[in-house]
């Protein structure tokens, strides 16, 4: 077998590869609780969490709602400390939404006055 052709076989074996883990990362997002949110939603869940970020002590658990959407969750910040003159804390998420739950843990870190996922 040429080498042109057995390099054209791995280029078409990893595409395909490539597109079935980009499908099933979509179907993973598409049934997230976040991906429920309205926009309203998302505008409560922002300002819980700017809230979070800048005032809450480490360990505290702060809880938001939509009564109108029924969306709720909580938010737990935790490892507050300096990273390169920034400011930055993991910050663990609980959402329902549609009656979907989901949770994760995000580094964020202050720059330039905005908490960044990092």
């Amino acid at each position: 077998m040429k080498t042109t052709t057995k390099i054209s076989i791995l280029c078409l074996f990893f595409c395909l590869v490539g597109l079935s883990a980009w499908a099933v990362n979509q179907a993973f997002m598409s049934n997230s609780a976040m991906s429920y949110f309205t926009k309203e939603d998302w505008q409560i869940f922002n300002k819980t969490q700017a809230n979070v970020l800048d005032k809450t002590k480490d360990g505290d658990k702060t809880s938001w709602q939509n009564p109108g959407t029924g969306a709720f969750g909580y938010m737990i910040p935790s490892d507050t400390h300096k990273e390169n003159g920034m400011t930055c804390r993991k910050l663990f998420f609980f959402n329902t939404a549609n009656q979907i739950q989901g949770e994760g843990t995000y580094k964020f870190c202050k720059t330039n006055n905005k908490w960044m996922i990092y």
